[in-house]
């Protein structure tokens, strides 16, 4: 497994840090109820009853931005987990489980993520920007000079060793010709290159100025899945973090057990949040992602976990997007530290809405959650939704100003 979603390296390949808001289309502030988190400030733990490794998760604060987790028309958005990874494309589901269970969710990027460029200073003093118009936010970086890179220690490792082999090979010339590097980078979806200069500085490394991170770990909920195993979770995509608004692109995925250690109660104004230890191993292995769309992320439980939850969880009917209406709901959240229902009000519906990750409005009234949380709170994205005995869908989006509002996906989008 690739070294998790890491620390702070020196100045250019630095790992960013992933906040992925989204503010609402119309009047309404709104922000996404998932929030990734950067483990670099974060304590780490062992799990002694299964050893495997573990790092304490908050959703980080940090300013509400506008991120569309969109494919668009051309395909351009988004990574390599496709839309064929759902429950379905051409046949329908009579029924899933409703989970409601809290995860870690872990992604590991197709290459290594560029977040932005910026100027560094070389050993004598002069500032230079070697990637500005050369690579940009959202490009992700697969080689140097032919050689793969799949994390931003192998890049660092990739660039210094270049050239460090040309400074050996020109050390006793005088000449002020500057050695470039070949990147190959995605963008788009499509291969492209460019040739950088890095700049050497006075530590005696090299850098090309360009901000990167090459995983994204973070905690969602599951919202449901088939006698199979097949799950979704979330109700959005998780984007890449960076302005260019992006579904993260990305080679492989795992869910991962989390313990729920902390509730930041959420207020008008600021959205509260979860925070736990997610461990990561072997024994920690949930199931595993294959799909990262616009309408959620998509996968296979394992076995294990297939059998344990099943033998607790409900088996519900799937409704129609006619069969849900206004009035009393109830959500499903671990939030608690177990499996509870919490009682909701369907406010408006939107059946066609051109955002498919708000076709529904709600409204928090169990007393329990706003109590316990102030109301819908980052981390229980995912969160099933249950009106009239069928599930209709999941939690999404929580209001800025108001916690205990928020919007919802149809469970149909979802499947």
């Amino acid at each position: 497994m690739r070294k998790f979603f890491g620390k702070f390296v020196s100045v250019t390949l630095a790992a960013a840090v992933i906040v992925v808001f989204a503010l609402s289309s119309d009047d309404k502030w709104c922000s996404r109820v998932d929030k990734a988190f950067d483990e670099s400030a974060l304590g780490s733990f062992l799990n002694e009853s299964n050893g495997d490794y573990g790092r304490y998760a908050t959703g980080l604060s940090g300013q509400t931005a506008s991120v569309s987790a969109d494919l668009g028309e051309n395909g351009e958005n988004g990574g390599n987990y496709q839309e064929t990874g759902k429950i379905c494309d051409s046949t329908s589901v009579e029924g899933v489980y409703a989970c409601g269970r809290l995860t870690g969710i872990y992604e590991q990027t197709e290459g290594v993520l560029v977040v932005n460029t910026t100027e560094v200073t070389d050993e004598d003093g002069k500032k230079v920007n070697p990637a500005d118009k050369k690579v940009q936010c959202g490009d992700y970086i697969l080689s140097v000079n032919g050689r793969t890179v799949a994390d931003k220690e192998e890049l660092s490792e990739a660039v210094n060793d270049i050239m460090k082999e040309y400074d050996e090979r020109h050390e006793d010339e005088s000449n002020e010709d500057k050695s470039t590097v070949n990147i190959k980078f995605l963008r788009g979806g499509e291969e492209m290159s460019a040739d950088i200069a890095p700049v050497r500085m006075d530590d005696g490394r090299y850098y090309m100025g360009i901000w990167v991170k090459d995983d994204l770990a973070g905690i969602g909920t599951i919202t449901y899945y088939t006698k199979d195993g097949r799950f979704g979770a979330l109700g959005h995509g998780i984007g890449d973090g960076t302005q260019s608004g992006n579904l993260l692109y990305a080679n492989s995925g795992d869910l991962y057990s989390m313990k729920l250690t902390k509730i930041k109660k959420g207020k008008s104004g600021a959205p509260g949040e979860i925070g736990g230890v997610v461990y990561f191993g072997k024994k920690s292995h949930i199931g595993t992602l294959d799909c990262n769309s616009n309408l959620g992320i998509y996968g296979q439980l394992d076995s294990d976990e297939l059998s344990e939850y099943a033998a607790e969880d409900t088996y519900y009917p799937v409704a129609g997007k006619d069969e849900i209406h206004t009035g009393r709901a109830q959500m499903i959240s671990e939030i608690s530290g177990k499996l509870e229902k919490y009682n909701l009000e369907i406010t408006n519906i939107d059946k066609k809405a051109t955002d498919t990750n708000k076709g529904m409005e709600l409204k928090v009234t169990d007393d329990r959650l706003i109590e316990l949380s102030g109301g819908i709170v980052q981390g229980t994205s995912g969160s099933p939704i249950i009106q009239d005995g069928k599930i209709i869908g999941a939690v999404t989006h929580v209001f800025v100003d108001d916690p205990t509002g928020g919007y919802g996906i149809c469970i149909d989008e979802m499947l």
